[in-house]
C-alpha cells in the first residue's frame, strides 16, 4: 500500500492539478465558455416533449452514462473530499464542475463527429496519430472501468451492507463476501447481452436519483437552520481550510487537490469516457452534447452537492481520514436517527449496482476496439466485484483516481489539437 501512496502524491501532486485547471481553462477559452452559454438549452431539450425519433436515442446514451457516473463518488466520494479537504473541498469542486461543462460538451460533439470513421474515440486517434497511443488509451479505459466502475463501487455498497448486516450478526469481512458474489453474479448474467444492461440503466437511473434527493431533502429539512452557516464554512475552507477544521487540513492545496479529484471522478469530464456512451445515438452532434452539460448538472452541481450539504451540517466529519460509507451515513443517521440507515444503505447499494453496470458496458467497448474477447474482460471485471467488496477505502479510491488522471492525460491532448475545438 505504501508503494500505491507513493504512485498516487507523484501522479496527482501541485503540477497536476494544475495542469487540469489550466487545460480545463484553456478549453473554455478557446470555446468560449460553451458549456456555461448552452445549460439553458441543455435543460430545455432534455425536458423536451420530443422523446422520440433522434432526442430519444440521445436519451438513452444519457442513462447510460449517468448511470455510470451517478454512483458512489456522490454520496461516499464527497464524503471523503470533505474529510481528506475540509469543507473547502466542496468549492473546488464546484470549480472543476463549472469548468467541466464545456469540456464534456466538447468531448461528446467531437466524438459524435468523428464516430463515422468508425469509432466515438477517432477523434483521438486521428489527432495523435498514433497506433500504440491508441492502445495505450484503451487499455487505461479498460483499467478505469475496473478501478472507478467496480473496485470504488463494490467497497462503498459493502460498508453501508456492513452496517445493516452486522445488526442481525454477520461480521463486516462476511457481509463484503456476500456483496461481492451477489454483484459478480448480477454481472455476469447483466453484462453478457448488452441491450439489456441499457434497458436496466434506464429504469434504475430516474429512481435511484429521485430517492437520494428526497432523501438529502429531508435531512437538510430537519437541519435547515444550519444551512447558511455550511455554505460559509464551505467558503471560508475553500482559502483557508486550517481555520475550519481545527489545524487537521492545513493547506489550500489539499483541499483543491480532494474537491478537484473527486469531482471529476463524479462527473468524468475529461476522460471521455460519455463518448462511448454517446456511439449508439443518431441524435445530431450539437443536440447529443447538450445532454452531457445535463449530466454534469445532476451529477456534480446537484447530487454532489446536496451530499456535501448534509455531510457538513450534520457535524460527525471526522477530518484527516477517509472513513469511506461510513462517514455518509453517519452524517444521515445522526439527522434522520439511527433506522434511517435501513434506507440509506438500499439507496448505496443501488447507486453502486448502476455504476458497476454502466462501466461494465464500457469495458466491453474497449475490448472490442482492441479486439479482446468481451465476454472475457466481463468474467475478469466480474470476479473483481469480490475484491473491491472486501478491500480497504483508500486503496481503492487512490487507484480509481490514478486511473483516471492517465486516461485524461491522453484524452485532453486530443482535445487540444483537434481543430474542431
Amino acid at each position: 500500500m505504501r508503494i500505491l501512496s507513493i504512485i498516487y502524491e507523484s501522479v496527482y501532486g501541485v503540477p497536476t492539478l494544475t495542469l487540469i485547471f489550466s487545460v480545463f481553462l484553456f478549453l473554455n477559452i478557446k470555446t468560449r465558455f460553451i458549456g456555461i452559454r448552452k445549460i439553458s438549452a441543455s435543460i430545455k431539450t432534455v425536458f423536451s416533449k420530443n422523446k422520440n425519433g433522434n432526442f430519444g436515442s440521445a436519451l438513452k446514451s444519457a442513462c447510460v452514462s449517468l448511470s455510470a457516473t451517478v454512483g458512489t463518488g456522490n454520496i461516499v466520494g464527497v464524503a471523503g473530499a470533505v474529510s481528506l479537504g475540509g469543507a473547502g473541498a466542496v468549492f473546488w469542486m464546484w470549480v472543476s464542475a463549472i469548468l467541466s461543462l464545456s469540456v464534456k460538451y466538447l468531448e461528446i460533439y467531437l466524438s459524435s463527429i468523428y464516430k463515422k470513421d468508425g469509432s466515438a474515440y477517432s477523434y483521438i486517434f486521428k489527432v495523435l496519430n498514433s497506433n500504440a497511443l491508441r492502445r495505450v488509451f484503451l487499455v487505461l479505459g479498460i483499467i478505469a472501468a475496473f478501478g472507478i466502475g467496480n473496485l470504488t463501487q463494490t467497497n462503498a455498497a459493502s460498508s453501508s451492507a456492513a452496517v445493516v448486516l452486522r445488526e442481525i450478526g454477520i461480521r463486516p469481512d462476511v457481509s463484503g463476501i456476500i456483496v461481492g458474489i451477489v454483484f459478480m453474479l448480477l454481472c455476469v448474467v447483466l453484462l453478457k447481452r448488452e441491450s439489456g444492461a441499457v434497458k436496466l440503466c434506464e429504469i434504475l437511473l430516474p429512481f435511484m436519483a429521485a430517492a437520494y434527493i428526497l432523501f438529502c431533502a429531508a435531512a437538510l429539512f430537519v437541519v435547515r437552520e444550519k444551512i447558511p452557516d455550511t455554505f460559509s464554512l464551505i467558503l471560508k475552507g475553500a482559502f483557508s481550510p486550517k481555520a475550519v477544521t481545527g489545524g487537521m487540513v492545513g493547506s489550500v492545496i489539499k483541499a483543491m487537490k480532494a474537491g478537484v479529484a473527486r469531482g471529476i471522478f463524479s462527473n468524468e469530464a475529461g476522460l471521455s469516457t460519455a463518448a462511448l456512451a454517446y456511439e449508439k445515438s443518431t441524435t445530431p452532434p450539437h443536440i447529443t452534447a447538450l445532454f452531457g452539460i445535463f449530466e454534469v448538472i445532476v451529477d456534480t452541481l446537484i447530487l454532489c452537492t446536496l451530499t456535501a450539504l448534509v455531510v457538513i451540517s450534520s457535524g460527525t466529519v471526522v477530518y484527516g481520514k477517509d472513513l469511506g460509507a461510513y462517514t455518509t451515513m453517519s452524517s444521515f443517521t445522526s439527522i434522520l436517527g439511527k433506522n434511517s440507515v435501513f434506507w440509506f444503505c438500499p439507496i448505496i447499494c443501488f447507486f453502486a449496482f448502476s455504476s458497476v453496470i454502466g462501466w461494465g458496458i464500457y469495458a466491453r467497448r474497449f475490448s472490442e476496439k482492441l479486439s479482446v474477447n468481451p465476454n472475457l474482460i466481463v468474467l475478469v471485471y466480474s470476479a473483481c466485484c469480490i475484491l473491491g467488496a472486501v478491500s480497504g477505502a483508500g486503496a481503492v479510491w487512490q487507484i480509481a483516481e490514478i486511473s483516471s488522471i492517465l486516461m485524461m492525460t491522453v484524452n485532453c491532448a486530443a482535445l487540444i489539437l483537434n481543430k474542431y475545438s
